[in-house]
């Protein structure tokens, strides 16, 4: 069984998805009080710690994965203008992340990592140059993939940058690439619709529930599903982790329909945001499960 290390926790969605492929979870690292006492809920007896400028090398127990969302907020397009890179001193948070690597005698055997796609292009794709040259120094093989939640049954498009690094191996490209061919497609008939979550039948995606995107909160109920963007075809927007814009709501209904996705009124904002900064867990699953699998014919 791997044994996980998991910073920059948040509600702990890489944690559950991890722990559905088999692995078990022994180190946890998040700041955000609301998220802390998620993960004290969910798992109690892990070990829990807070800002990771304050751990140290010997608080973390053994484990053969690391994983971590840093933060994105650096790195995101929706802070055009203001996007700082792995200068700023929220997404910088990776350099330390790395260091606790370094300082490890016993490397664990995987990193997993996930971003916004902003990554690839920020500051002109130098951070993540720089991301590489870092893994790259400490001894890893590095792959990494855009991957979004849509493809993967949840009615939800959220696009992430899944960087996977083996320690003394390229078998990272294993776990997030298929071995055979990928078709290409040449014709405009080949082409299909895929704008839609698998499992969606087609006469789900007419329905009388919107997404509103950005939305003016209060509006008139008669006033239509009126915001920068709406859309009722399966799938929503990203959620927003500013919490306070998008919603789901009836076409008629005024925005006070927050219960429709089970979100309390007392918790809306932390919970939003929780939600808006969380991964899938179905990806991560998938992608755990390739980790293990890959780990298992190389420790055979």
């Amino acid at each position: 069984m791997l044994r996980v290390a998991s910073f920059f926790s948040g509600i702990g969605g890489i944690d559950l998805g991890l722990e559905r492929a088999g692995m078990q979870v022994v180190f946890q690292c998040e700041i955000n009080q609301f998220g802390r006492k998620i993960l004290k809920k969910h798992w109690p007896t892990v070990q829990l710690e807070g800002d990771i400028n304050d751990v140290k090398e010997e608080d973390i127990p053994e484990a053969e994965l690391w994983c971590g969302g840093f933060p994105c907020q650096d790195l995101s397009l929706a802070n055009q203008g203001k996007r700082k890179g792995l200068e700023g001193a929220r997404s910088g948070l990776f350099y330390m992340f790395a260091q606790l690597i370094k300082a490890k005698k016993h490397k664990p055997r995987w990193v997993l990592m996930e971003n916004v796609p902003g990554l690839l292009n920020s500051r002109k794709g130098d951070d993540f140059r720089r991301l590489l040259i870092t893994m790259e120094e400490l001894g890893y093989g590095i792959s990494w993939r855009v991957l979004d939640a849509k493809y993967f049954g949840t009615p939800q498009r959220r696009r992430r940058v899944y960087i996977v690094a083996s320690y003394r191996s390229l078998r990272s490209a294993e776990v997030l690439f298929e071995p055979n061919s990928t078709k290409i497609i040449t014709e405009a008939s080949e082409l299909q619709t895929h704008s839609y979550a698998p499992g969606l039948e087609r006469k789900d995606r007419v329905t009388n529930y919107y997404a509103i995107q950005h939305a003016g909160i209060g509006r008139r109920p008669s006033a239509g599903p009126q915001a920068k963007g709406y859309r009722n075809d399966g799938e929503t927007y990203t959620c927003d982790s500013r919490g306070s814009s998008d919603a789901i709501c009836k076409t008629n209904d005024p925005f006070g329909i927050r219960a429709t996705p089970r979100i309390s009124e007392g918790l809306d904002s932390n919970r939003w945001r929780a939600l808006g900064n969380a991964v899938a867990v179905p990806v991560i699953e998938w992608i755990a499960h390739r980790i293990v699998e890959v780990d298992k014919k190389y420790e055979k």
